[in-house]
């Protein structure tokens, strides 16, 4: 199982660009109130650049683990991560 510090190193080196935008995207339906995995579901779901990043970050990801992390674990250090660009 990989840890959470392993998937937070990868979120801090992306090597994709547009990473904040996807928190800023997620970060701001925070701001409103918005439970994270609808804020999620909601910035994927309307496409575009946002989703198109998000989709590049997990396939190059894909390749920097041994084994897959767990997707609760891996979207939990998203949610943390757009949390703290929002200073929430």
């Amino acid at each position: 199982m990989t840890s959470k510090a392993a998937i937070r190193a990868v979120y801090d080196d992306p090597r994709v660009e547009g990473m904040e935008s996807l928190y800023t995207a997620i970060g701001e339906k925070l701001q409103q109130g918005i439970s994270f995995d609808d804020a999620y579901a909601q910035t994927i779901a309307a496409g575009g650049e946002v989703a198109a990043t998000w989709i590049r970050f997990c396939v190059q990801c894909s390749t920097r683990f041994e084994e897959p992390p767990v997707e609760a674990d891996f979207l939990a250090v998203l949610q943390a991560i757009s949390r703290e660009r929002m200073g929430l």
